[in-house]
């Protein structure tokens, strides 16, 4: 659990040999990670909201609290997948887009879109039920993204992504992950029906989607891969609340 919030999260934690036996359940404890996520997300919204401070500074605060709690991991696959999607290169040429570590005018594009989508969507929230689905929902996506990497095949067969599922106990790892997306999804349901169904089937598609577009275009599924699916369906999330009445 330490060797992953060191490399999921900026909270301080235990420094671990990366070792098999250290790193055989790490996946398992992702939705983990988002779960303390969650949990800052409540508390600060509670407190902003008794404080009766500015909806907009609330919702800024919202949008940048994932980027600043994980240090940008997964935006960072996000924008690699923007500067890799946006090339129309091959398989094998976008592969090695998303090592590249300069950014390209795709990914600044697509960085810009979404934190203004996000931003405005969260602006919209009219209810405080919505935070609570979005907290478990940091669960849910995180649970989905984790099980990717220990199901789908790896695009380039090596890499930190293929490191953790390689040495990681795979069925148990899959069993405990399924666990966590029945569990999250039926909890979102229980807080709200409606917001709860809505964003747990958007969950799941968007899932099939990054499965579909991951193989079309690259051959598998890479680290990177699996943040972007996670930036993205954080961001479907926030828009379906958005839209929900």
């Amino acid at each position: 659990m330490a060797i992953t919030f060191a490399m999921y999260s900026k909270l301080p934690v235990r420094s671990f040999e990366w070792e098999k036996e250290n790193m055989k359940y790490c996946l398992l404890f992702l939705p983990v990670v988002g779960m303390v996520e969650g949990i800052f997300l409540l508390i600060f919204s509670v407190f902003f909201y008794k404080l009766k401070i500015n909806p907009i500074l609330i919702a800024a605060f919202i949008t940048v609290l994932p980027i600043l709690y994980t240090g940008g991991i997964h935006m960072d696959g996000f924008l690699d997948t923007m500067d890799a999607l946006g090339s129309n290169q091959d398989k094998q040429r976008k592969l090695a887009i998303l090592k590249d570590s300069n950014s390209g005018a795709f990914a600044i594009i697509g960085g810009l879109v979404y934190i203004l989508l996000y931003f405005a969507a969260v602006l919209c929230f009219n209810n405080f039920s919505k935070i609570y689905i979005l907290a478990i929902s940091y669960i849910l996506i995180r649970a989905y993204s984790a099980l990717s990497l220990v199901v789908f095949r790896n695009a380039r067969g090596n890499g930190l992504a293929f490191e953790f599922a390689d040495k990681s106990m795979i069925y148990v790892n899959r069993v405990v992950l399924l666990l966590f997306i029945v569990l999250t999804g039926v909890s979102m349901i229980i807080v709200n029906t409606n917001y709860g169904l809505l964003c747990s089937i958007s969950t799941f598609l968007v899932f099939l989607y990054y499965r579909v577009k991951s193989f079309e275009e690259f051959g598998g599924i890479t680290g990177d891969l699996a943040g972007y699916f996670l930036q993205l369906a954080e961001l479907v999330v926030v828009l379906v609340l958005a839209l929900s009445p």
